[in-house]
């Protein structure tokens, strides 16, 4: 078992910033830029912080309330800041991850390592122009029938050049105004 969804790292993150419960974390979600990025539906929430709990990434300590029952304050262990931290580093290999998980990335490393984001985008850059390169390595080798299958792979293949480009273009956007982001 391995952390598999965005918003469980967006998860850590929020609990490296500081304890917090459910509800509140939740809320995070509900009515912040986090909401804007990942979904997230409250029973799957609880689910995910069972799994890390499970994991060993975060604990919980009850807190009483007086004559409300005690509620679960999560708190970000040393083994799940370590994962937080290092996947916090590194760029998404394929553009259609950018839409979230580079997002949740640029968003923490904005709030927790804010000298850190432009080597981030800079990373995300790189790993962009490969996949570019591959791409566009592809089409090159591509044959001239006139196939069906043939057809669609080709508009398959130059929407994702177009698609890539367009993110290059958006992270070279983002470089020129790090400062701003």
């Amino acid at each position: 078992m391995q952390i598999s969804e965005p918003a469980e790292y967006a998860m850590l993150g929020l609990l490296k910033e500081r304890p917090m419960h459910g509800y509140e974390m939740f809320q995070q979600f509900e009515h912040g830029t986090l909401g804007q990025i990942v979904h997230l539906e409250m029973s799957q929430m609880y689910a995910f912080l069972k799994k890390l709990e499970r994991l060993g990434y975060i604990e919980a300590e009850l807190e009483p309330q007086g004559t409300r029952p005690p509620r679960k304050i999560f708190h970000l262990k040393p083994e799940g800041e370590s994962v937080f931290l290092h996947w916090l580093t590194l760029p998404v290999e394929k553009p259609r991850d950018i839409r979230i998980l580079f997002l949740i990335k640029l968003y923490f490393v904005r709030r927790l390592q804010p000298s850190q984001a432009a080597h981030l985008i800079e990373q995300q850059i790189n790993a962009c122009q490969r996949f570019l390169h591959h791409l566009e390595a592809m089409q090159a080798a591509e044959t001239g029938t006139s196939e069906d299958d043939t057809f669609f792979d080709h508009v398959v293949l130059r929407s994702r050049i177009y698609q890539t480009q367009a993110l290059l273009s958006w992270l070279y956007e983002l470089q020129g105004k790090r400062i701003e982001i």
